[in-house]
């Protein structure tokens, strides 16, 4: 016997959490294939409201993520004319090699992200809030430096180290995680 069919606000809820869940994973296949933040943006929130309009075409228990990025993929296709005034505009051909690598680089990514944030978690309050001011959108080194109170050059060394730091805390829990030595 086929399962009960699912009510309008099961299915609302359930698409909310698919998309509050993978939207970083989503916007970060567009962004590998859009070369503006802005205009990437400007394309999750279209194949956003693509995924809503369609989302009682997507079979539960399969791959959200990548049925998402399918969307994206054409949302992008069908942009492409307003990017084509860009000076630099790749062919058809290199942009579906490039959306291939992405869809087969998000998993590792999202590992990734999952490593660095338990990484930042490790670092001193002052190391992490320099690290964290230093990445934030609009921020930089000078700002990084103020907030920590640190001169131009202490900040720009304690950065360095600290990313040296994060890297190989990074590549060493990866390494852990698959069972490998680091």
């Amino acid at each position: 016997m086929p399962p009960p069919p699912e009510s309008e606000g099961d299915s609302r809820k359930r698409l909310m959490t698919l998309i509050t869940r993978h939207q970083r994973q989503i916007f970060a296949y567009i962004y590998t294939l859009v070369p503006d933040r802005h205009d990437a943006e400007d394309l999750l929130q279209e194949t956003s409201l693509v995924i809503c309009e369609k989302f009682d075409e997507f079979t539960p228990g399969t791959d959200f993520v990548a049925w998402a990025c399918q969307i994206a993929w054409w949302r992008i296709r069908y942009s492409r004319q307003k990017f084509a005034r860009a000076k630099v505009v790749f062919d058809d051909e290199l942009l579906a090699a490039v959306a291939h690598t992405a869809g087969e680089m998000a998993a590792e990514l999202d590992e990734r992200h999952v490593a660095l944030a338990g990484c930042l978690q490790k670092l001193s309050p002052r190391d992490r809030e320099l690290v964290l001011t230093r990445y934030e959108p609009g921020s930089g080194v000078a700002e990084a430096a103020r907030r920590s109170g640190r001169s131009m050059e202490a900040a720009y060394k304690a950065l360095n180290r600290l990313r040296k730091l994060l890297h190989d805390c990074v590549t060493h829990q990866l390494a852990h995680q698959r069972g490998g030595t680091a």
